[in-house]
């Protein structure tokens, strides 16, 4: 059958690369293996305008946040799913130093995303107070990308099989696989693109990451909460906790060591008994200076790559999707300072 794009993977970035060129009157063909360590399917999917140790302003945020809503507001009304949940972050601080070094970081670029007069949950561990982070949420990322994926069937556009190279082909300025033909291909593999032959010299970083599924009546369903770890609210009473991070390492089983990790965390976060009901692990496709990885093959014609969404991918996908799409049909150029040029 003949398409426009082969898109391999179906994670964020496959999915929502799709999407965009649907919109444009695309046909696409998206090829998927369903691995259950993607971390499009185990991550909470959180987004946040303030991030890391230092509780900065997270990077490009005023004009990723309104894509964020946008798009997938605009994607729940297209498969009648709701998995975007749009909701403060509760955060506590683990010390008078930490809460100190917040209160001395607020200025007006951040301002506006604080909160600062909260009131703790009781079941969030919160001796030195807490602030709300506003312009947050979550996205359920396993409904989402499964919704998608009955969508994208339902449009003779989708291939669950493991993608194999030996099969592909460039003639008469197409693309072949199998019986496919398209005039372009996009690998958004995530951390399995080390394994891709065309694309396995470009630095994506492994990052493991465990995570709990708890049951607990501490925490409610009105935020999100932190303190270290995380915590989001799946259904009833049972939560989603995470996560550890381990950098360069693609080790899909749960040990006990992260186990035990991931366990400090939940302690430290929760002020009340839980109950863990699952233990897993997801691959973050990280990449060293946490810029997504954008572009086409220096020698292969009509071959592009886009992944290293890594942990920020649910806040950077709906944008940076956009731009590759307008990348790949109408061959724009990407500022460097958005996707650091690695090809």
């Amino acid at each position: 059958m003949n398409y426009q794009q082969i898109i391999v993977g179906q994670g964020l970035a496959g999915s929502l690369l799709a999407h965009q060129l649907i919109k444009l009157n695309q046909q696409v063909l998206v090829i998927d293996n369903g691995n259950v360590h993607s971390s499009s399917r185990i991550a909470a999917g959180m987004f946040t305008p303030i991030s890391g140790k230092r509780m900065v302003k997270s990077w490009m945020v005023d004009t990723l946040y309104p894509e964020v809503i946008a798009t997938y507001k605009e994607l729940e009304n297209l498969l009648d799913v709701q998995f975007l949940n749009d909701m403060n972050i509760q955060m506590s601080f683990a010390s008078i130093k930490e809460q100190n070094d917040f209160y001395s970081a607020l200025n007006d670029k951040i301002n506006k995303y604080v909160i600062t007069e909260t009131t703790p949950h009781q079941g969030l561990n919160a001796p030195f107070g807490a602030v709300e982070i506003t312009h947050s949420g979550w996205l359920n990322t396993l409904l989402f990308t499964e919704a998608f994926k009955k969508y994208l069937i339902n449009l003779n556009s989708f291939l669950q099989e493991q993608f194999d190279f030996s099969t592909l082909t460039y003639q008469n300025h197409k693309w072949h696989y199998k019986n496919h033909t398209a005039n372009s291909v996009v690998f958004c593999q995530g951390y399995q693109n080390k394994n891709n032959p065309y694309f396995k010299h470009i630095p994506v970083i492994d990052n493991k990451g465990d995570v709990f599924k708890i049951k607990t009546t501490a925490l409610n369903n009105q935020k999100i909460y932190k303190r270290g770890a995380y915590a989001v609210n799946l259904f009833d009473d049972v939560f989603k906790v995470g996560a550890t991070y381990k950098w360069d390492n693609d080790d899909t089983t749960p040990t006990p060591q992260g186990y035990a990790e991931l366990k400090d965390k939940t302690d430290v976060l929760i002020d009340g008994s839980y109950e863990v009901l699952e233990h897993v692990v997801g691959i973050r496709p990280t990449t060293k200076d946490r810029r997504p990885i954008l572009g086409k093959h220096e020698q292969e014609q009509n071959m592009y790559l886009y992944n290293g969404l890594g942990s920020k991918g649910v806040l950077i996908a709906p944008y940076f999707s956009k731009i590759m799409a307008d990348f790949i049909l109408n061959n724009t150029v990407i500022d460097n300072e958005i996707s650091t040029n690695r090809f």
